[in-house]
């Protein structure tokens, strides 16, 4: 795909999109300091690039995906790789709490339209239980969901109705959520309570990929979201099933690390060896399983995680590993009511630093490098530093808002 026309192109500018939203006033909404620091500086550039690389169907650009964010963007050429559901919603929570850090509706209006593109991937056909209120991939509709993709959409969606008072958006979540009980959630011998991997919507692949990943660790977290905000306690249970399974299967071996069952290539989770360096959000789902049920069983093990990750943080091998520990521990810290993690955490997002492309396209400026698939995979011969991606900037963002500590985005948190 070549370079696509957004806001900071040709297509249009965040000026000229008509139709804001108006928020209700929030108490967390602040100007940015006269002399913000490097962190917020940092975290601001990185969601402007999510502002101005947002697909706008405004003429030349007559494009059906209007408000969908880059997934990935190859510096040396442009081509850019549009980005899929969660894309969407990790993509709205750091411009959700950039807004709350500086009170631009640049920011507000971007996420609007990026959750208005979520919207439209929902299965809104009541005839179908295997396709209700399932969140589709990416548009054309995909014939598959990814459960762990689409329930970012939903943790999206909760603190878009946080911010804005939007009932829209808790219809839609609590329709999600019928949906991923029904169809993605499900008991597996030996291994406890989990989530598919994939649904297929195409019979004939209808049990495609159903197996326990490590990924899914993460949907702890948003489920304790989605009880905090609904009160339902289903969502609590089945929040700490998952906690129970994670600490079952991934956090059974002696050195503390999170470790998948499975050995092989790197990718943009784990190493060779099977360590797992983006958590995906497992770690702070356990932070969340001990501060919904008290239970010091959930905090021990989530310590045991920090305190590895802590120890090995010159080491982590992939450019996502770095922001999604970062976060981690800052969220542990958070708990402890301590600064136990945060030098780590420092040292971490100066790291990230050195990824943001300060100058550029507004395709690429102001986003963070690292392709973690590969940058093969996307351009024949590329390197994987030769690309930006909303992988590793969403992890970079949200954890560079909480070194700054002026706002405390909701995304990958305990708080909500």
């Amino acid at each position: 795909m070549g370079a696509i026309p957004g806001r900071g192109s040709k297509g249009g500018s965040a000026a000229d999109v008509p139709g804001k939203t108006s928020a209700k006033s929030d108490a967390s909404a602040k100007k940015p300091s006269e002399t913000p620091d490097q962190w917020g500086r940092a975290a601001l550039a990185g969601c402007d690039w999510f502002v101005n690389s947002q697909v706008i169907q405004k003429r030349p650009c007559w494009d059906a995906n209007h408000g969908r964010f880059m997934y990935n963007v190859h510096i040396p050429t442009l081509r850019a790789v549009q980005g899929l559901v969660w894309t969407q919603a990790r993509a709205a929570m750091c411009l959700i709490a950039a807004y709350k850090r500086t009170g631009d509706e640049k920011y507000l209006e971007s996420a609007r339209l990026g959750l208005n593109y979520v919207k439209i991937l929902q299965n809104m056909d009541g005839r179908h239980p295997l396709t209700y209120g399932a969140f589709h991939e990416e548009t054309p509709h995909s014939t598959f969901s990814y459960p762990r993709d689409a329930i970012e959409a939903a943790d999206a969606l909760l603190q878009w109705r946080s911010l804005t008072g939007d009932k829209d958006a808790l219809y839609r979540v609590e329709l999600f959520m019928k949906w991923f009980r029904r169809n993605a959630w499900k008991r597996y011998p030996g291994f406890g309570w989990w989530v598919r991997r994939s649904v297929r919507f195409d019979e004939a692949e209808a049990e495609a990929e159903d197996r326990p990943v490590p990924c899914e660790m993460g949907c702890a977290t948003i489920l304790a979201h989605a009880f905090r905000a609904t009160r339902n306690p289903v969502y609590k249970t089945m929040a700490l099933g998952i906690a129970d399974s994670t600490v079952r299967n991934y956090l059974n071996g002696d050195d503390g690390f999170f470790r998948a069952a499975a050995k092989g290539d790197k990718d943009q989770h784990v190493d060779g060896r099977g360590v797992i360096w983006n958590d995906d959000g497992g770690g702070v789902g356990l932070l969340n399983a001990y501060l919904l049920s008290g239970k010091s069983k959930y905090l021990d093990a989530a310590l045991r995680a920090a305190d590895r990750f802590a120890a090995a943080a010159d080491e982590i091998p992939i450019y996502s590993g770095i922001g999604a520990i970062a976060n981690f521990l800052l969220e542990t810290d958070k708990v402890l009511g301590t600064g136990r993690y945060r030098a780590v955490a420092e040292r971490l997002g100066r790291r990230l630093l050195e990824l943001q492309a300060a100058t550029g396209d507004p395709l690429v400026k102001g986003a963070f490098k690292g392709e973690d698939e590969g940058g093969n995979w996307y351009v024949e011969g590329a390197g994987n530093d030769e690309f930006v991606t909303t992988r590793v900037t969403a992890y970079a963002v949200l954890t560079l808002f909480k070194l700054e500590g002026i706002v405390w985005p909701a995304g990958y948190s305990v708080e909500f």
